[in-house]
């Protein structure tokens, strides 16, 4: 399924892709003839029109060889952007996507007939994962005098990279002494230059540490040595992210925007603060409130690692995907 060698590559068309495509159906129809009869399991594309035009042929191509398809939705938006479309490509799309023996949404709120495409059974399944120890070691960098706020995510506008250097400038205007560090590759040129024009405008290039691409103990490291986490997206894919579960795993309060799954993870003045698209004012606001006050932070964060631990492992992860499989498989043995 990895058709893009970058982020800066999805969405895009290019012979590569188009064999890979070929590919992929080749080894789809050895597997499922050999296996007969057996369920497709698949993940559809993010809303973008190379993304679904990709999906269109591979689901006609191997539809008609499995004894029906699961469909886990891990971008949002789709539904919307098929409506979208030309009404060919449109009856195209709801042809590929209609009608899978199940639908697997990882937000409660996605889920309507519309989302799952009319699928016969749908399911929620949040998603999950495991954290390494999330104990600090040695001098953590929020020792120091300036309060350390984490952003991580693919750095695009969307994403709300450039709230980042609005919600600094009010900040610093404040006296409030703060650090961003922004993990992330950058996904867009045009963006990546108005960030930089944005921030040397703003004179807010001490307050704004960048780190490029992160993995594994670089990025644990930057978890451990943060305060908060700050997520302003308004990404037209984002549906559930698992950069939010990695944040309260870490204890971490979260200031983030109320966008599509975003709500049902961070539970406001709960587990963190949400505050609207765009808003540079607010988040400052929500930021300060949190830093201001001790009690607040540690009662923020202890209710973070509850919601967790209870929701957001890999074990709970496991159990609900078992739970759909079994379903769908005690439903073939019935011969429905």
């Amino acid at each position: 399924m990895a058709y893009s060698s970058g982020e800066a590559d999805v969405g895009k068309f290019g012979i590569g892709k188009l064999l890979h495509l070929m590919g992929l159906v080749l080894k789809s129809w050895w597997i499922l003839l050999r296996n007969r009869p057996c369920c497709l399991y698949y993940p559809p594309a993010s809303p973008n029109i190379i993304p679904v035009l990709r999906d269109i042929v591979y689901l006609f191509a191997v539809r008609p060889f499995s004894r029906g398809i699961i469909l886990h939705y891990h971008a949002g938006g789709l539904p919307t952007f098929v409506h979208s479309l030309t009404p060919f490509l449109r009856i195209l799309a709801r042809c590929a996507y209609g009608r899978a023996k199940a639908s697997i949404e990882i937000s409660k709120s996605r889920i309507d007939p519309d989302v799952a495409f009319a699928a016969v059974h749908e399911f929620h399944v949040a998603n999950g994962l495991d954290v390494p120890d999330i104990s600090k070691d040695g001098e953590s960098a929020t020792a120091c005098n300036a309060f350390h706020i984490l952003y991580i995510a693919g750095l695009r506008e969307t994403k709300g990279v450039m709230d980042i250097v609005h919600t600094a400038k009010a900040l610093k205007e404040r006296g409030i002494a703060v650090i961003f560090d922004v993990a992330g590759p950058w996904q867009e040129e045009d963006t990546q230059r108005r960030f930089e024009v944005a921030v040397a405008e703003a004179d807010v290039a001490d307050r704004i540490v960048m780190h490029g691409r992160v993995t594994g103990e670089e990025k644990w490291a930057l978890y451990r040595d943060a305060s908060l986490f700050f997520f302003p997206s308004y990404y037209e894919s984002e549906n559930f992210p698992l950069v939010l579960i990695e944040a309260m795993a870490f204890g971490l309060p979260v200031v983030a925007t109320r966008w599509r799954g975003i709500p049902e993870m961070v539970i406001d003045g709960n587990t963190g603060i949400l505050c609207d698209v765009k808003s540079p004012v607010q988040f400052a606001d929500a930021i300060d409130q949190i830093m201001s006050d001790k009690v607040l932070h540690e009662a923020m964060s202890a209710d973070a690692r509850v919601r967790y631990a209870s929701n957001y492992t890999q074990e709970a992860f496991l159990v609900d995907m078992r739970r759909v499989f079994d379903a769908v498989i005690t439903e073939q043995a019935k011969g429905k």
